[in-house]
C-alpha cells in the first residue's frame, strides 16, 4: 500500500541511492555530497515527501517556497525507483506538493533537461507550461528547460 509522508533523517541514505541511481542525476553527474546536501536542505526546510510502498522508500520529492521568490515555488527533484513507476506514485508526489505550494504562491516551476524527454512528457500532462530555457547550464550542448505551472 503506498504512503506519502514527510522525509525523516534516516530516509537520506535511501533517497540518494534512488537519486544517484536514476537520470537526469546521473547524466548530471550528483554526486553522494550533492545528494545529501540536497536532501539536508529540504530537512532544514521541511519540504520533502517520501513515497513508501510497504514500509520501503520508493520515491521522493524536494520542493523549495522561497520567502525571496513571491512568483511561485520551485521542485528541486523528484524520482522513483524505477519498477514503482508508471504506477501513479510521482503524480501523487506532484499532487501534495504543488497543493502545498499554490497554499502559498500562485506559481510552481521546475527546471528538466532537454535530454529529459519522459519527464518532460510527465510534467506537460500535469498541466506545466514551457517558460523559457537555459542552454548549456549544466552540460555543454544541453539545456535546462523551464516549465511553470499556474494556481486555478
Amino acid at each position: 500500500m503506498l504512503k506519502i509522508r514527510d522525509c525523516r533523517y534516516n530516509d537520506i541514505e535511501e533517497i540518494c541511492r534512488i537519486m544517484l541511481s536514476t537520470d537526469p542525476f546521473k547524466r548530471l553527474n550528483y554526486t553522494q555530497d550533492i545528494c545529501v546536501d540536497v536532501v539536508l536542505t529540504g530537512l532544514e526546510e521541511k519540504r520533502i515527501k517520501v513515497a513508501e510502498v510497504d514500509e520501503k522508500v520508493v520515491g521522493f520529492i524536494i520542493y523549495r517556497i522561497f520567502e525571496g521568490f513571491p512568483l511561485g515555488g520551485y521542485i528541486r527533484a523528484i524520482a522513483v525507483k524505477k519498477e514503482f513507476r508508471k504506477l501513479g506514485i510521482g503524480s501523487k508526489l506532484m499532487e501534495i506538493t504543488e497543493k502545498d505550494i499554490f497554499k502559498y504562491r500562485k506559481n510552481v516551476f521546475l527546471l528538466v533537461s532537454s535530454f529529459n524527454k519522459n519527464a518532460r512528457k510527465f510534467y506537460e500532462k500535469r498541466g506545466y507550461e514551457y517558460v523559457g530555457e537555459i542552454k548549456d547550464a549544466i552540460i555543454p550542448g544541453e539545456s535546462e528547460i523551464i516549465l511553470r505551472k499556474r494556481r486555478k
